[in-house]
């Protein structure tokens, strides 16, 4: 089972404070136990930070135009991202990933605001938790922990490079479990390539509802963005067909992805009336390098 990683180096903050050793193991149960023992500190709004400005970003963009279509569709979700509450060490981390990373950056703040709004048709904008919209930012924490090569790359993964980015999971959750104690943001960080089992780790449970609404947001904002590794990004309705396909077979949560075309309808009528059709006539790019990668047999011990 990939329920466990034996870390390569040692794990530390973008201040250099120390969170693992390099040799340390860290499994799905240990992450647990570390969250039941963090302390964590005083948080601050997201609407006090740097965020605040880059909040409007993706609810801007063309590419979520269906998503975000009224202006009270974009004010809802701003004040869910705007309510986010979050210790200074991890909006430091965020400032750090938008310095060096801003391909990265985007797809958080895209990811944060998709999942908002699926979650906001389906339930009210009052019944969003803040702390969701959170999990939705961070979820990707643990790609920071990982070599450049590897995340900026625009060639197939080859070899162990697809092993070393299935460890991506374990390192945010392990990170944001030290620092934040039990919270959606490490089940979503640990979860969101869970993928209905067939993708990684190896989970005790399965996820959340809500945390498979982030994962669809995650895949439906990977699709949708520039990446080194293909041409151009899906367009709406192309990254739609493949979720959809994906679905059909088992490889992501049905129901996210039934959220996810009810909100970009608008939200009308009910999400459990609503049927998937066969026909694609989305845009894909024409060149994709993109490396499934598949989950491994057992942990690296």
């Amino acid at each position: 089972m990939f329920d466990r990683i034996t870390l390569r180096s040692d794990l530390s903050d973008c201040h250099g404070q120390l969170l693992a050793r390099r040799g340390a193991v860290v499994s799905t149960e240990g992450i647990r136990e570390a969250a039941l023992s963090a302390r964590p500190g005083p948080t601050r709004l997201l609407a006090e930070t740097f965020l605040a400005d880059d909040v409007a970003l993706p609810l801007g963009d063309h590419g979520y135009r269906y998503l975000f279509r009224s202006p009270q569709a974009q004010a809802a979700v701003a004040r869910v991202l705007l309510a986010v509450e979050l210790p200074d060490v991890l909006y430091d981390e965020l400032a750090a990933v938008k310095a060096t990373d801003p391909a990265r950056h985007q797809h958080a703040l895209a990811t944060a605001a998709v999942a908002s709004r699926m979650l906001a048709v389906a339930a009210g904008e009052s019944r969003v938790p803040p702390q969701v919209a959170a999990a939705a930012l961070l979820h990707d924490l643990g790609m920071r922990h990982l070599p450049a090569r590897l995340v900026r790359g625009g060639e197939p993964l080859r070899g162990g490079e697809a092993l070393e980015m299935a460890e991506h999971p374990f390192l945010g959750a392990w990170h944001l479990a030290r620092v934040l104690g039990p919270h959606p943001a490490v089940d979503a960080a640990l979860s969101h390539h869970w993928r209905n089992g067939q993708g990684y780790p190896d989970l005790p449970r399965r996820p959340t509802r809500t945390v498979e609404v982030v994962a669809v947001a995650s895949a439906f904002a990977a699709l949708t963005q520039s990446r080194a590794y293909r041409s151009d990004p899906f367009d709406p309705r192309g990254a739609v067909d493949l979720l959809v396909a994906e679905a059909g077979a088992e490889r992501i949560d049905a129901y996210g992805v039934k959220l996810l075309v009810h909100a970009l309808r608008g939200g009308q009528g009910e999400v459990r009336v609503l049927r998937f059709g066969r026909s694609r006539h989305g845009t894909e790019p024409a060149v994709n390098h993109y490396t499934p990668i598949a989950a491994p047999a057992r942990g690296f011990l």
